[in-house]
């Protein structure tokens, strides 16, 4: 399995690198799981990294399948298209002058580039059909600064880790769970 997630990464690598900010996760799991996706602000203190945006998967993502999701506002239309959606993103963006909001992209409703434009996939949480939790992903600002859980595994060995393509700066993530 291990062999496939390295052949997996310098494939996505090689195909996605070109790409700005795009999401992959595999699940190679027994389990269903839930997403919830954070991106945060790449040059903000880690007091408050607004803008936050936020979205959860309408459905689980199965086993054995995978999403890309290119950025928040086309993440109603993920890749493949059968793929867990996420419709709706709420954002706290106060602190930058943007009153925060829940946008229904699926609706037509965009986020502002005002904030699309500053902030990056920032973390993932999984909940996993069996009950079980992990969150993986860089702590809040400062993309480059290597910090923040980048693996971990349930008490029942379900393994996740979270993979930058490229330069940490260039937003892409790949996170695979076996």
């Amino acid at each position: 399995m291990k062999k496939i997630s390295l052949f997996l990464l310098l494939l996505i690598g090689t195909i996605a690198y070109a790409q700005s900010g795009t999401m992959t996760i595999y699940n190679f799991s027994s389990q269903s799981v839930n997403l919830r996706l954070v991106g945060t602000n790449d040059n903000t203190q880690p007091i408050d990294c607004q803008p936050i945006v936020q979205g959860i998967s309408a459905t689980p993502l199965p086993p054995s399948s995978m999403v890309t999701y290119s950025q928040y506002n086309t993440s109603h239309t993920p890749v493949p298209i059968t793929a867990p959606h996420i419709n709706e993103w709420a954002v706290i963006s106060e602190a930058i002058g943007i009153p925060g909001q829940t946008y229904n992209t699926s609706a037509g409703v965009m986020i502002s580039p005002a904030i699309t434009n500053v902030t990056s996939w920032q973390s993932i949480d999984l909940n996993f059909a069996n009950g079980e939790f992990l969150q993986l992903g860089r702590d809040c600002g400062f993309v480059n600064s290597g910090n923040g859980g980048f693996n971990d595994s349930t008490p029942t060995g379900i393994t996740a880790t979270w993979n930058y393509v490229g330069n940490p700066t260039s937003g892409n993530v790949v996170v695979f769970i076996n």
